[in-house]
């Protein structure tokens, strides 16, 4: 696989929401900065994947993954797959926008807040205890300050 093909790649597989284009540029931006990250300074615990496929899904797609993959038939936030040299990350757009109004955050960054869970899981964190998930909580939010910032957004297309 040659570098051209390698990164992280963004699918809007949802009717939703109509986002613009500069928005999905952002979201991979935002996601290849962390992967070069990763492969730095936080250094990830096992191999990263060459392509990282993100799909912007709605809440009744997720709930079918979900239930198919682990057995819970309800909505989550972010699903990520491990391929080897490529992983995947599926998003919902729907649970992002129920968060970030509960959260007072925008959409658009509870996304990328979502973008880079799935990222460290490929990068082999995980969240299952709460000492794991601290770890992963603290990291998570100083890379998303670093590639996206507090407060930041930008309108949807």
């Amino acid at each position: 696989m040659n570098a051209a093909e390698q990164g992280v790649r963004v699918h809007d597989r949802q009717d939703k929401w109509e986002f613009s284009p500069d928005f999905l540029g952002t979201l991979e931006r935002c996601g290849n900065q962390v992967l070069c990250l990763l492969k730095g300074p936080y250094l990830a615990r096992v191999t990263l994947p060459g392509v990282v496929n993100v799909s912007l899904i709605d809440d009744v797609q997720i709930e079918r993954v979900h239930a198919q993959f682990m057995d819970n038939p309800t909505p989550t936030d972010v699903i990520t797959f491990p391929y080897g040299d490529e992983g995947e990350i599926l998003i919902s757009v729907e649970t992002a926008e129920r968060q970030a109004s509960a959260f007072g955050a925008s959409c658009e960054r509870e996304m990328v807040l979502y973008l880079v869970h799935g990222l460290l899981h490929l990068a082999g964190y995980d969240d299952l205890t709460a000492e794991e998930r601290g770890e992963m909580e603290e990291l998570q939010e100083s890379l998303v300050e670093e590639v996206y910032g507090r407060g930041r957004g930008f309108s949807q297309g």
